[in-house]
């Protein structure tokens, strides 16, 4: 066997040396499905699977133009009775209306509308279907029952394996990231907060934030409100993103937001005997036994992006937030294999800065190198961990998220998967 996935790795990687110039029929594609497969760590993956745990939902809101009704902040629960609540959207009433479009929980049947006034405060909450066309809001309906608890803006959680088109350990920490998107008085402008939580690889990548479907020609501006450019005074020419400014233009003509570099650098600005900068895994293990671990704090900075009208800021959600890594895939930390890109699923392919794919159906493998969980405290696995490993001939699992395994397996079910840790002593 293992002469066989050798055989397999080298005819794998022959071929994605060659990717930029190998036709279709140079590349062998079920050679690589065979190693992507033999290294995953979960049998029969749906392959419908769209990796997705979230669904987006457009309604208009109407409220009494004589009443004190200022604005509408759309809620995954009701903060009421619920201290976790996040605020999924958030716009002024104009003319007695506004229209709000969301990313939410598949899980999320009921959501909840609050009505807040022109001084901030909270004048009650009308529940409201997923996805509903029209709400109308007035005083009959507004509800006010129990203790208010302040929500919070909704955060993402986003892991990743940066060894992509290459599988590796499948532990989703080569990057953590959480991304807050929050709301200021404008209503052209929309802030995203990014906090860079892990890097658990020693090889270097950059990484960025595409905003699908919105053209940089929309934006007015990228501004940096909170923190510092993540990776300020880098001290070494760009290989990954060549421009050094925050807001750059995708190939197609996308908005994309440089974030940094080199991730090293991003959590700990420090060079090795060699002057190289200094490449450790951080906050992937709670123990050094290789020397090859570190501990250090996350490092946030906060995005204010103003757009050109506020249909294009009510337009950014979550599921056209599109952070990436631009990685250079190796073979055993050696053999080059070219610049790619690493998107969640529904954005595996985009090449939004690099043109990395000359015929995308070859890399679709029903696999996806990144996940984005909604929920803001998500712990991920420890170093070398994967979510959750399954013995297609005993059905059984192992692993600090066991219903991960069922999610892989029916794409229409287990959307709480993440929700559950099932073995919490494996994550971080």
């Amino acid at each position: 066997m293992m002469k066989r996935i050798l055989t397999i790795t080298l005819t794998v990687a022959a071929c994605l040396v060659l990717t930029t110039s190998c036709s279709k029929d140079l590349f062998d594609k079920k050679a690589y499905d065979e190693y992507v497969s033999y290294q995953f760590m979960i049998d029969n993956v749906d392959t419908n699977h769209d990796w997705c745990l979230t669904k987006t939902g457009t309604t208009v809101f109407t409220v009494p133009e004589s009443a004190n009704y200022y604005g509408i902040q759309v809620l995954t629960d009701n903060p009421y009775t619920v201290a976790t609540a996040e605020i999924a959207a958030e716009g002024a009433c104009s003319g007695g209306k506004v229209k709000l479009t969301y990313t939410v929980p598949l899980t999320h049947q009921t959501l909840y509308a609050v009505v807040v006034n022109s001084s901030g405060g909270t004048l009650g909450v009308v529940p409201f279907n997923y996805g509903a066309p029209s709400l109308d809001i007035n005083n009959d309906n507004l509800q006010r029952n129990g203790i208010y608890h302040q929500p919070a803006y909704q955060t993402f959680t986003y892991l990743y394996e940066t060894t992509f088109p290459l599988p590796d350990d499948f532990d989703y920490n080569d990057l953590v990231l959480r991304v807050t998107k929050s709301y200021t008085a404008d209503s052209h402008q929309v802030d995203l907060t990014v906090t860079v939580v892990a890097a658990g690889t020693l090889l270097p990548y950059a990484a960025a934030i595409q905003l699908a479907g919105v053209r940089y020609d929309d934006i007015t501006s990228v501004e940096i409100v909170e923190g510092e450019r993540l990776d300020k005074d880098y001290p070494f020419p760009r290989s990954f993103i060549e421009s050094d400014k925050t807001l750059v233009r995708g190939r197609s003509g996308e908005a994309v937001i440089s974030l940094f570099e080199n991730v090293h650098w991003v959590l700990n600005r420090k060079f090795d005997d060699l002057g190289n900068i200094l490449a450790l895994k951080y906050n992937t293990s709670h123990v050094d036994v290789d020397k090859l671990s570190g501990t250090v704090p996350a490092v946030s900075a906060t995005y204010r992006i103003t757009c050109k009208d506020t249909e294009t800021a009510h337009s950014i959600t979550f599921d056209r937030i599109d952070p990436f890594v631009v990685n250079q895939a190796k073979m055993e930390k050696s053999m080059s294999l070219g610049i790619w890109e690493v998107h969640t699923y529904a954005c595996k392919f985009n090449g939004v800065l690099r043109d990395v794919f000359k015929d995308r159906s070859a890399y679709d493998n029903h696999i996806s190198w990144a996940l984005a969980i909604p929920k803001p405290d998500f712990r991920y696995p420890l170093e070398g961990i994967a979510l959750c490993t399954y013995n297609n001939e005993t059905g059984e699992t192992f692993g600090p998220y066991a219903g991960y395994a069922s999610w892989m397996q029916n794409h229409n079910a287990y959307h709480n998967w993440f929700q559950t840790e099932t073995v919490p002593d494996l994550l971080y």
